[in-house]
């Protein structure tokens, strides 16, 4: 099978951003430049429980979460009380069925998320790393373009296809006034608005064998010195941490740049100023 079978992107015409963030612990991080790959969860393992489900789904579940979780037997008018109770087995029913589909598709999806953007992003940092950690930036375009080169270096079976491509962010509650506008190609690539702020742009690996799978992903990377990295600091890192991690760094290739954050200021100026 040839790359482009087992490549697709998805979502990204008009991107104007060129760079990709990822804000990461120094574990992660150094994980990423000694193995040259990179690791990739199953989506059920995120924070965000809703992941893989589909356009049809989200409109059912608003229906039948409200029965099962939100209403209560008390506040049910008599008269209405048995045919409640038949209605919330009925949606008990279609919840576990919602519920059974996501998890497969969960576990069907290896998923490497990124933030897309010129800028750091202060809300990122204070999410995604303590004091200690780092973000490392590339080219979109470069890194996208690596990626697909390195298909063939982790010999993907028929049911694996790489895709990539930003999220695209929808309004949950209101996506049943438009369903067929609200669908999405990859179900991978769908989020709520709520999570907007995380303009994400991700690297998915989709294995769709009914066997048993491992929980995480693996992917290597090909001729990985040729890709440019910027390492950034967080803002809040003291200068001895920080020069001996770009000593640390940068001895593992020239490739590899490392450099403060343009938020230190906001960080550490009040303290900064006292030593003056």
């Amino acid at each position: 099978m040839s790359k482009m079978e087992h490549w697709e992107t998805y979502n990204t015409t008009g991107i104007k951003n060129e760079s990709l963030y990822r804000y990461m612990s120094l574990d992660k991080l150094m994980s990423l430049l000694t193995t040259k790959s990179i690791y990739m969860p199953t989506m059920d393992r995120f924070d965000d429980k809703l992941e893989g489900i589909s356009t049809y789904d989200i409109t059912e579940l608003q229906w039948h979460y409200e029965t099962c979780f939100i209403e209560r037997e008390e506040d049910i008018a008599p008269a209405m009380l048995k045919d409640w109770k038949e209605q919330k087995e009925i949606s008990a029913s279609h919840l576990k069925s919602i519920s059974k589909k996501m998890i497969w598709n969960q576990k069907a999806h290896y998923v490497s998320c990124w933030f897309s953007s010129d800028r750091e992003s202060d809300g990122m940092w204070r999410n995604y790393a303590k004091e200690d950690g780092f973000a490392i930036k590339v080219n979109r375009k470069q890194f996208q373009d690596k990626v697909k080169q390195s298909i063939g270096l982790n010999t993907l079976s028929r049911k694996q296809n790489i895709i990539v491509g930003r999220v695209k962010y929808q309004d949950f509650p209101r996506v049943i006034e438009n369903e067929q506008e609200n669908t999405v190609l990859y179900l991978a690539f769908r989020k709520d608005e709520s999570f907007q702020h995380e303009n994400e742009y991700r690297i998915v690996l989709v294995d769709k064998s009914q066997e048993d799978k491992p929980n995480f992903f693996s992917y290597q990377l090909e001729n990985f010195e040729e890709l440019d990295i910027t390492i950034i600091a967080h803002p809040a890192m003291k200068d001895d941490v920080f020069l001996k991690a770009k000593t640390d760094f940068e001895a593992l290739g020239e490739h590899i740049k490392v450099q403060k954050s343009e938020l230190e200021p906001f960080y550490q100026l009040v303290d900064r100023v006292k030593q003056l």
